[in-house]
C-alpha cells in the first residue's frame, strides 16, 4: 500500500497543492478542493478565508499552486487548512481565453476523475509542467491540452498504444492509415479487417496522434484534425467511464 494513500490517525501535514475548486462555507470560511502533491484529491477547509484580513483565503484561487499546510484526521472527510504560501498564480493563463479554457479542461480531469487521497506524484507533477507550458511558452493551449489528455490517459490506466496495434502488436509507422476502436485503441489495417471501427484516422490524422505521444512541441496539424483527436479521446474516457458526460469547460464560448 503506498504509505501516502492514506492519513495516519492525526498529524499536521505539509505539502505542495494546486487549487482545483472553491465553495464559500458558512458566514467566513471556504472550503477548497486539492489535488496535492503526497495524498492526490483532498477537500479542506480554511477557517475565516472570506474575511478582509485574511491573507490565505486571498491565496485559495482556482488553479494556484501552492504550498499548504493542514491538520489531518483520517476520520474526518474534509480537513483544515492552518497555512498557505503561494508558489506559483499563473497570471498569463488568466489573462488569455484560450489559455485559460484549455487550463480549466485540465482542472476539471483531475478534478472529476481521480479518487480522493490516493496519491499519484507524476500527475502532480505533470500537471504543473503542463501549466507552466500554458503560462510561459507561445506553444497552441489545444495542443498542449491534447498532449497532457494522452498523459493524463495513461497516467489513470486508459492509455492505448500509439507505435503499435493493440491488437496484435506490430509496429505501426507514421504516414499509415489506421483505425481506433473504443475498447480496444489504435488497431493496423489488418486487424481493423474483423473488428468495429469507431473512427479511421488518416495518414495527417495519425502522425498528429503519433507527434501529441511524442516529446515534440513542433508538430505541423490543422486545428480541425486537433479537434478531432481531442474529440477521440474524450469520447474514448466516456465509453470506458459511463458516468463522465465530457469535458464541460471545453465548450467554453
Amino acid at each position: 500500500m503506498n504509505p501516502h494513500s492514506v492519513f495516519h490517525m492525526s498529524e499536521i501535514i505539509k505539502t505542495r497543492a494546486l487549487v482545483l475548486r472553491k465553495i464559500d462555507f458558512g458566514d467566513t470560511s471556504r472550503i477548497a478542493q486539492f489535488y496535492t502533491e503526497d495524498f492526490g484529491k483532498i477537500s479542506a477547509i480554511i477557517k475565516g478565508a472570506r474575511t478582509q484580513r485574511s491573507k490565505t483565503g486571498m491565496l485559495i484561487d482556482t488553479m494556484n499552486y501552492l504550498q499548504i499546510i493542514f491538520y489531518s484526521k483520517e476520520t474526518r472527510e474534509v480537513q483544515i487548512v492552518s497555512d498557505v504560501d503561494l508558489i506559483k498564480h499563473y497570471s498569463r493563463i488568466r489573462e488569455d481565453f484560450d489559455k485559460f479554457k484549455h487550463a480549466s479542461a485540465i482542472v476539471e480531469l483531475l478534478s472529476s476523475l481521480t479518487l480522493e487521497n490516493e496519491g499519484h506524484k507524476k500527475l502532480f507533477y505533470g500537471t504543473v509542467r503542463i501549466l507552466e507550458l500554458l503560462d510561459e511558452s507561445p506553444n497552441d493551449p489545444k495542443y498542449l491540452f491534447a498532449k497532457y489528455f494522452l498523459f493524463f490517459l495513461r497516467e489513470m490506466g486508459y492509455y492505448f498504444q500509439v507505435e503499435n496495434c493493440n491488437v496484435c502488436g506490430s509496429k505501426i509507422n507514421t504516414g499509415q492509415s489506421v483505425a481506433f476502436n473504443y475498447d480496444t485503441g489504435i488497431m493496423c489495417d489488418v486487424c481493423s479487417r474483423n473488428r468495429m471501427t469507431n473512427f479511421e484516422l488518416g495518414k495527417e490524422l495519425f502522425d498528429l496522434l503519433f507527434c501529441l505521444n511524442s516529446r515534440n512541441m513542433d508538430a505541423k496539424y490543422k486545428q480541425s484534425d486537433l479537434d478531432l483527436v481531442i474529440k477521440i479521446l474524450e469520447k474514448f474516457l466516456i465509453y470506458h467511464i459511463p458516468e463522465f458526460k465530457g469535458i464541460k469547460s471545453l465548450q467554453l464560448i
